[in-house]
C-alpha cells in the first residue's frame, strides 16, 4: 500500500480540545480552498488528483487500495495525525492562522480508502511531501531555476516551443506521477504527460520533472 507522506492527518483523537480544533480546521479549509466558489472540489476524483487553483492552493486526494486487515484506520489516522502535528511544529506553523497542511477529511469505503487535504502553497505540500510541485508564470519559473524543455507538445499533438508570448502564461512543474487539475487550459505539455482534459493532465508515464504549460 502506498501511503506515502501526502496521507497523513490532524489529530482526531478523543477530547472536546481536539474537537475544537478540527472545527477551527475545517473552517479554515473552507476560506482557503474557496469551496462553494466553482473553484475544483476533488469530490469526482475516482484516482489520486491535486488540484491547483488560480491562486496556488493545492487540494490533494488519495485514492489508495486499504485491503490489508492487519492495517486499520484509526491507526492509519494517528500515524497522519502525528506526521501533520510535528511538520507544523518544525515550520513554525502550528499556531498560524492559514496553515501549510490541513487534512480535511479520511474516509473507507470498502477496500479503498480516499483522504482529502490541503495546502497553501505548491511549495508547502512539496515541502510536505518531498515530491517536487511548482507553480507561477513561466517567468517566474526562470528565475527560480525551473526551465521548459526546447520542444513541447500542443493540444494537437505538434511541437511546441514556448516563446516570449508565454512568459506571463502560468506552468506546473512536478516530478510526481497523479493526476493535475490545472485552474487554466493547458496549452502544452512535456513528454510522458497525457492530457485527460482541457484543464486535467496525467502525469503517470513521465520519468523526472515533468510540466504543463498554460493559457495563463
Amino acid at each position: 500500500m502506498r501511503l506515502r507522506t501526502g496521507i497523513r492527518g490532524i489529530n482526531v483523537g478523543a477530547g472536546n480540545g481536539t474537537k475544537r480544533i478540527m472545527t477551527v480546521l475545517a473552517a479554515l479549509l473552507i476560506t482557503l480552498c474557496g469551496c462553494g466558489s466553482g473553484e475544483w472540489t476533488g469530490d469526482s476524483a475516482e484516482v489520486t488528483t491535486l488540484g491547483i487553483d488560480k491562486d496556488g492552493h493545492v487540494r490533494e486526494v488519495i485514492v489508495e487500495d486499504f485491503s490489508e486487515n492487519y492495517y486499520s484506520l484509526d491507526e492509519l489516522r494517528a500515524s497522519m495525525e502525528s506526521d501533520v502535528k510535528a511538520f507544523l511544529a518544525a515550520n513554525g506553523a502550528a499556531n498560524a492562522e492559514s496553515p501549510a497542511v490541513v487534512i480535511d477529511s479520511i474516509e473507507q469505503k470498502g477496500s479503498t480508502v480516499r483522504t482529502v487535504s490541503t495546502y497553501r502553497t505548491a511549495e508547502d505540500y512539496g515541502d510536505f511531501t518531498l515530491e517536487t510541485l511548482w507553480y507561477g508564470s513561466l517567468r517566474q519559473a526562470g528565475l527560480r531555476g525551473y526551465e521548459l524543455p526546447s520542444l513541447l507538445t500542443d493540444r494537437e499533438g505538434a511541437s511546441y516551443t514556448a516563446g516570449a508570448d508565454d512568459k506571463d502564461n502560468h506552468v506546473i512543474f512536478t516530478d510526481g506521477h497523479d493526476h493535475i487539475v490545472a485552474p487554466y487550459r493547458i496549452k502544452a505539455v512535456t513528454k510522458g504527460v497525457k492530457l485527460v482534459s482541457d484543464t486535467e493532465a496525467d502525469f503517470s508515464g513521465t520519468e523526472g520533472r515533468a510540466a504543463i504549460l498554460l493559457e495563463k
